[in-house]
């Protein structure tokens, strides 16, 4: 028996490093200066959010700024943005996301210095009225004083800032309520701050040196003869730092302890206006009106995203691959890390792209459901998903979901319908399936009240292996084919079956990948389509695999079977 112990200690210690490995966080990176770091513990660096929404604009306006933000659907833009806070910190209410979102360092909000950085080099395509109020007005609902939110642009070339002045005001609250500075004279000045790599460049002064507690990057979304043909977040930055276009020097300020230092880390939200876009510059008159909000935490996976999703995927622009990719792989990252979630309109209950994220579920690879997370295949609702499964309500095709349908094959909402190896609500899917409302299977499908046809488990219940329930199988106002242990060996699509429902390869939908389908069981991460197999697939399964080793041990142990 003794010698039974020390086996199923080496085993589990094994299951326990391969699980670790397997989930091994990739939002931590070391940069020079800032050494190995997440900008916000509770929000991956990789989870970009974006909304596309029409309504954001009541007409089409002449392209002046006045004309422009009067076009502007002030109440339906800062919906949108709670909507988005909400899938970006995983919170179900707006005031919670926006408080898991800016954090602050100082003993009370109303010592807390926010400083905003916009962009004022084209005033026809600056940041609009109704997100600067918005950040304002939250800032303050927490307690910080008008006086210590500074909206500023520090490159002395930059000419629209004066644009703002006439909708500031400290007192009038149906104004933003900040201050506007004359370039940097607001923020202390300029001094020289350490760029990583062993150079300093001009900064603002209170923003290297951490007077500032809180720092907004607030871009625009616009073409550029350099950087890979585009500036976003990332380029911001030339206004907090003298510009220089050099795009190791670009990288650089942006890993500087000026924008990543600071306890909690300084610059804590990154967000792209892309209602309106210039296409190839970064002046003259926008050309396009793309209707798009995106945000994350971390300017490189913003900026990656932001032009993948927006500019290439929806406007058909084109940009220096290499360069683009290099905004990530400077980091650390590689071009599948990103997480791209759209999420739906403020008052609407459709996903807007169908492997993206349908009410505001996280779409890793293949789609998700509402308010669940997606690593590879979908999630259900408030659940998690390692592969296969679809969310609450949500469509998916074969293995994506989005709110407000069924799924066919691969997956299952709550209240939807499942062919093979769905998800219910709630519950944790390791592989090809969930248990409803708290329940877990470890391999095999389970769902509220439906009908399992081979190896379905019930509410509440748990499957070891092959979705067997004790002795039998149960379900929960459904049935269980042949006692609750699979016969069958494959799902009707979106990756096999070996027993009951466990994905060893596949995993995830033979389509709901961002408009598209990824053929042959493919998965979508990052706007990258990966045709024939999720590469986390062989992982997975090799886990769940193991585990059903460690069960069958631990339950012999328990039981005193030593037949084998």
């Amino acid at each position: 028996m003794q010698k039974q112990r020390r086996d199923f200690l080496k085993i589990t210690a094994a299951g326990a490093a391969g699980l670790a490995l397997t989930r091994a966080d990739r939002a931590f990176a070391a940069w020079p200066g800032t050494g190995t770091m997440a900008v916000n513990p509770n929000i991956s660096n990789m989870r970009v959010v974006g909304c596309y929404d029409t309504k954001m604009m009541k007409s089409t306006p002449a392209m002046s700024f006045a004309a422009e933000n009067t076009a502007v659907d002030s109440a339906r833009v800062q919906a949108n943005m709670d909507a988005m806070a909400m899938q970006l910190a995983n919170q179900t209410t707006a005031d919670a996301a926006w408080k898991a979102i800016f954090r602050t360092g100082k003993s009370s909000w109303a010592a807390t210095k926010v400083a905003i950085k916009v962009n004022t080099l084209e005033p026809k395509n600056m940041a609009h009225i109704a997100i600067l109020q918005k950040f304002c007005t939250i800032l303050a609902g927490y307690g910080v004083p008008p006086a210590n939110i500074i909206i500023y642009d520090g490159q002395s070339a930059y000419s629209g800032t004066s644009n703002y002045a006439s909708y500031i005001s400290l007192t009038d609250t149906t104004k933003i309520q900040a201050v506007l500075s004359n370039l940097n004279s607001a923020l202390g000045g300029t001094v020289s701050a350490p760029i990583p790599g062993g150079s300093s460049g001009t900064c603002t002064a209170d923003i290297a040196n951490g007077t500032i507690d809180i720092l907004i990057n607030l871009a625009n979304n616009k073409g550029h003869d350099l950087m890979g043909g585009a500036t976003l977040c990332m380029k911001n930055h030339f206004g907090t730092f003298a510009p220089k276009h050099d795009i190791n020097y670009l990288f650089n300020i942006n890993k500087s302890d000026a924008i990543l230092g600071g306890a909690p880390v300084r610059q804590q939200l990154c967000f792209v206006d892309s209602l309106f876009t210039n296409k190839t510059q970064n002046t003259g008159t926008p050309e396009l009106m793309p209707c798009y909000l995106t945000m994350g935490v971390f300017a490189p996976a913003v900026d990656y995203l932001t032009i993948k999703k927006v500019r290439e995927e929806a406007l058909g622009l084109t940009h220096v691959a290499a360069t683009i990719n290099s905004y990530l792989t400077s980091f650390g990252y590689t071009t599948t890390d990103p997480v791209w979630v759209l999420v739906s309109p403020a008052g609407s209950g459709t996903g807007a792209d169908g492997g993206a994220g349908g009410a505001g579920g996280t779409s890793g690879s293949g789609g998700a459901g509402s308010g669940g997370t997606s690593a590879a295949g979908g999630a259900g609702s408030g659940g998690t998903s390692a592969s296969g499964g679809a969310g609450s309500g949500g469509t998916s095709g074969s293995g994506g979901a989005r709110s407000g349908g069924t799924s066919a094959a691969g997956g299952a909402g709550s209240g939807g319908s499942s062919a093979a190896g769905g998800a219910g609500s709630g519950g944790t899917s390791a592989a090809g399936g969930a248990g409803n409302t708290g329940g877990t299977s470890g391999s095999g499908g389970a769902r509220s009240g439906g009908t399992s046809g081979s190896g379905g488990a019930a509410s509440g219940g748990a499957t070891a292996a092959g979705g067997t329930t004790g002795s039998g199988g149960t379900t929960s106002g459904g049935a269980s084919g042949t006692g609750g242990v699979a016969t069958s060996s494959a799902s009707a699509s979106g990756g096999s079956a070996t027993t009951g429902g466990t994905r060893a390869g596949g995993g995830t939908g033979g389509s709901g990948g961002s408009k598209g389908s990824t053929a042959g069981g493919g998965k979508q991460e990052g706007g990258c389509d990966v045709a024939g197999a999720d590469r986390r697939a062989t992982r997975w399964g090799a886990m769940l695999a193991l585990g059903a080793v460690v069960t069958e041990k631990l339950r012999r142990l328990v039981s005193g079977d030593r037949s084998s």
